[in-house]
């Protein structure tokens, strides 16, 4: 009995979940020992002469009223019978008006146990959505006014009245007070309890991630001396039956070079914080870097490359992070040509580091989009599905992210998007 009244101390928010059930049932065992102590008040209130004898059946009356209410919605809550946030407000308004009659009958505003009122609007604040709340608080404010103009004054508290025009102001004041503090402490808490749950969603998310990237870097490993194997015993098959260009000879070969790239890049796709080496580079000069060995290699390579002025800090894995721009870049020159070239660009805000890829392709794809920081997710035929995963991995390692979006007019856009150094205290950055 004992822990079964504690329990009903504990919040529903974290004891029963966030549901409208939930909250009734919690509600409904505040109700059982409210009820209790009304019962119980009867004799204390007759001998302070609060309370006159020939109103005791009206008061009893209320009070059993209110106990049969409480035993239904009991009944209806064992049968699991969904609770809407308008039946949820009115159970809540049912209190407040049993409580505004048992006060009406035992000296109305005046009545000590008035405060009783103020507790129902942090309940509400606590318990029902913002405009049944706020309806709900409104309802109170009235109750609150019939109560003062209606209720009778016993013997008992003759002395103590004070004048309505003073008491009024201040009961509205208090329950305003009640009601707007604990709304702004639930809206608070239910604030830090979802960035929690997102926090633990994408550490776990990253965790799994990670995992798969070490699973990738394992197989590559076990895989490539067999590979190299075969590659080899080929050639030598090859010179032995004197193969020369035979059109299968050279499928198998082509076969064993794709596997040995999947493989190259599984190897590369793994970010261990740990193993990484972070120091404070310039963003701008790195994408410049990789944007200048393209056209080294390509002069006609259809890429504009534009950067503010400035440097452009981030304390991250130099040669990690050129790997993954150049990535981004080789997928988006996919959809690119000279009569719509490939733009990246790299800006700067007061704590953030941007570099956008843009090309003028059709889009990104919904499953790419959809699994996006998932390894082995490709909509292309000779695809690997890693260069996503890659930048999207190292942006989290280092404290950013990868963004994908759609231009208005027509193709894709990979955004990473950076802390700039002042703003990260990694211990071991160099």
């Amino acid at each position: 009995m004992r822990n079964r009244v504690l329990a009903l101390l504990e919040p529903p928010l974290t004891r029963l979940g966030d549901g409208n059930a939930a909250k009734l049932a919690w509600l409904v065992g505040l109700r059982w020992i409210a009820l209790g102590a009304q019962f119980l008040s009867i004799l204390p209130a007759l001998r302070f002469e609060l309370l006159e004898p020939e109103r005791v059946p009206a008061f009893l009356a209320v009070v059993v009223a209110l106990a049969l209410l409480n035993a239904v919605t009991a009944g209806r809550l064992r049968r699991g019978s969904n609770v809407s946030p308008i039946e949820l407000g009115a159970q809540l308004f049912a209190d407040i008006a049993a409580l505004s009659l048992l006060l009406a009958l035992s000296g109305g505003a005046w009545n000590p146990l008035i405060p009783l009122l103020f507790f129902h609007a942090g309940l509400a604040a606590l318990l029902l959505e913002a405009r049944v709340s706020l309806a709900f608080f409104w309802s109170l404010v009235g109750c609150l006014a019939l109560v003062q103009a209606f209720g009778h004054v016993p013997p008992g508290l003759e002395n103590a009245r004070v004048a309505p025009a003073v008491l009024f102001p201040a009961q509205f004041l208090v329950a305003g007070v009640f009601w707007i503090f604990t709304t702004w402490l639930s809206n608070t808490l239910l604030a830090l309890g979802a960035q929690l749950r997102a926090r633990d969603e994408e550490r776990g998310r990253i965790d799994r991630l990670r995992a798969v990237g070490a699973l990738a870097a394992g197989l590559s490993h076990e895989f490539a001396t067999p590979l190299n194997t075969a590659m080899l015993r080929l050639e030598r098959l090859a010179r032995k039956l004197d193969l020369g260009e035979d059109p299968s000879l050279g499928e198998a070969r082509e076969a064993l070079l794709r596997c040995g790239d999947i493989l190259r890049q599984m190897a590369g796709s793994q970010l261990r914080p740990d193993g990484l080496r972070l120091e404070a580079g310039d963003v701008g000069d790195l994408v410049e870097q990789v944007c200048a060995g393209l056209r080294a290699e390509e002069p006609t390579v259809p890429l504009r490359l534009r950067r503010e002025r400035g440097p452009a800090l981030v304390v991250l894995p130099a040669v990690a992070f050129t790997q993954a721009v150049l990535n981004l870049i080789e997928n988006a020159l996919e959809e690119s040509s000279p009569e719509a070239p490939l733009e990246v660009d790299v800006s700067m805000t007061q704590d953030r580091v941007v570099v956008e890829v843009r090309d003028h392709g059709p889009g990104w794809p919904a499953l790419v989009r959809a699994h996006l920081g998932e390894p082995f997710v490709t909509t292309r035929p000779s695809g690997v599905g890693l260069g996503l995963y890659f930048a999207y991995t190292l942006a989290e390692t280092v404290g950013g992210r990868l963004e994908l979006d759609d231009t208005p007019g027509g193709g894709a856009i990979a955004r990473l998007v950076l802390p700039v150094a002042r703003d990260l205290r990694l211990q071991g950055a160099s």
